[in-house]
């Protein structure tokens, strides 16, 4: 028997998705496609068809729920577990397909505690797995390890530590830095690529970087 391999997921959320064109550009070629609750609101819009809708299914309309009820492809999970949100809900099922990626959509919003607390779940995920929070204007990763960022030349980077970072140097950035040693609470911010790869070594910890478009 071949087991299929997943290798990229998408996950819809249900904060801002306005650009249409933007989005359907990364999800054509997705593995697997699920939506976090409301966020199967947003894949409607979109014209894109889930593979799956997972939640407590208080925040879909009810319209949009039926109309994925009968396109025989969307499997609604309806699951009320209260103490994790609907994107955790996500990730779980995103993680139990064993993908090398996952991306993101919709988890940037007006409400900043949802915003912060989907943010804070790419703690939570194997970091084996490139996960990247998405939208027209931002593209976060945590990183747990030295790594290579890809960006274009004046292009804005942020690095924000989530714990005690030790040994963190910058190549191939605006304003460099060397074998530092610090921790949560110090910010990076607004940094800009010099080439079109930036360098990013450390020993320890965990960073969440943020490229911005401008």
């Amino acid at each position: 028997m071949v087991l299929q391999m997943n290798n990229k997921i998408t996950i819809i959320a249900n904060g801002k998705m306005n650009n249409a064109d933007f989005y359907q550009e990364y999800v054509k070629d997705s593995d697997i496609i699920i939506c976090a609750d409301g966020g199967a609101n947003n894949a409607y819009k979109m014209n894109i068809i889930p593979d799956y809708i997972i939640g407590d299914l208080d925040s879909i309309d009810e319209s949009i729920e039926a109309y994925f009820k009968k396109n025989h492809k969307t499997k609604i999970i309806n699951d009320q577990n209260q103490e994790k949100t609907d994107l955790e809900l996500a990730i779980s099922l995103a993680e139990s397909e064993k993908p090398d990626e996952i991306f993101i959509f919709g988890a940037i919003g007006d409400r900043i505690d949802h915003t912060l607390a989907n943010i804070l779940n790419l703690i939570k995920i194997n970091t084996e797995i490139n996960v990247q929070i998405i939208d027209e204007k931002n593209i976060l990763q945590l990183v747990d390890k030295s790594t290579l960022i890809k960006g274009s030349k004046d292009d804005i980077i942020s690095i924000i530590p989530l714990t005690k970072i030790e040994g963190l140097s910058f190549e191939g950035m605006k304003w460099p830095v060397s074998n530092k040693n610090t921790k949560f609470g110090w910010f990076g911010l607004s940094n800009r690529f010099t080439k079109q790869k930036a360098k990013i070594t450390f020993s320890k910890g965990k960073l969440l970087i943020i490229k911005v478009r401008e």
